[in-house]
């Protein structure tokens, strides 16, 4: 009988391991809350490197973005969210020249660069999720892209990871909120998600990597192949772009919306212009901040 309590102890710590083990997923359901607004900081630094010639040309942006999605409906079966562009700004230097913009300057909207952001600050979307974040319906659909200055198009195709958010995604593709499975996870589980359409092809591998009180982390690689037209100088240019990403991603653990999300990306690839190829090198960090309002 004295080994009773031993035998009872240690039945008692597996019981406990074992529900601590099984307490490790989380489910890939979303929960936005009825007329909150999500605001999200967008950041990128960015380096190109242009071989013309045998030497470097050398081009550098830092810009930002501010954006937001207000939740104006919110059910169990699926969530409508208002999309907006509040801010645009950067800096870029290249080719001996240097210019600034911040669409809260009314000089800098004023200026050669003001009205192609305009019409980006302009472009407002609704879309509506699942409850995994999956894009249902996005309205108004697919949206084209207008002409702009040449070293406008140079400098927003270094940035377009965060003006493309003017864009809105298309239905069944994942918006900025998918980022689980549909079913539940386990830390040390792995997910894909890809997508292939007009401008390249892209794949990322996640990894749920912890979970804390608070938070749900997820570790992702991804690679990528894109296509990008623009027209230098009167000539049609192509560049084609292989790019290799790492990143982490902080979910908010009671209602699985993203809270951060850094990125590192190393790209290389080449140019077709003039009838000649010009190879290409870039490198980025993208920070993200997500604060409800």
């Amino acid at each position: 009988m004295r080994f009773i309590p031993g035998i009872t102890s240690c039945l008692f710590f597996l019981l406990f391991v074992q529900g601590n083990f099984y307490a490790q997923t989380t489910s890939g359901n979303l929960k936005f809350e009825q007329g909150k607004t999500l605001a999200i900081h967008m950041r990128i630094k960015t380096s190109v490197a242009q071989q013309v010639g045998g030497n470097a040309i050398d081009f550098s942006a830092d810009g930002s973005a501010l954006h937001s999605y207000k939740v104006m409906n919110a059910t169990p079966d699926n969530t409508t969210l208002h999309h907006e562009v509040k801010k645009i700004t950067f800096n870029f230097e290249g080719m001996g020249q240097k210019r600034s913009f911040d669409s809260d300057n009314e000089k800098d909207l004023a200026d050669q660069f003001g009205e192609p952001i305009k019409n980006l600050l302009n472009k407002k979307f609704d879309i509506t999720i699942d409850p995994n974040g999956k894009v249902i319906t996005a309205k108004p659909g697919k949206a084209t892209t207008q002409k702009t200055d040449e070293q406008l198009t140079l400098v927003l195709n270094m940035l377009k990871d965060i003006t493309d958010v003017a864009y809105p995604p298309q239905k069944e593709e994942a918006s900025f909120f998918k980022i689980l499975p549909p079913t539940t996870t386990a830390i040390g589980e792995s997910w894909t998600d890809s997508l292939q359409n007009e401008t390249g092809r892209y794949k990322a591998t996640y990894t749920l990597s912890g979970i804390t009180d608070s938070t749900v982390i997820v570790d992702f690689k991804t690679n990528a192949t894109t296509v990008s037209k623009a027209v230098i100088m009167g000539r049609e240019t192509a560049t084609t772009m292989n790019s290799n990403s790492t990143g982490k991603i902080i979910l908010d653990k009671a209602t699985g919306i993203v809270k951060e999300k850094t990125i590192a990306v190393e790209s290389n690839g080449s140019t077709e212009a003039m009838g000649g190829t010009l190879p290409v090198t870039a490198k980025s960090i993208i920070t993200i901040h997500v604060n409800p309002e």
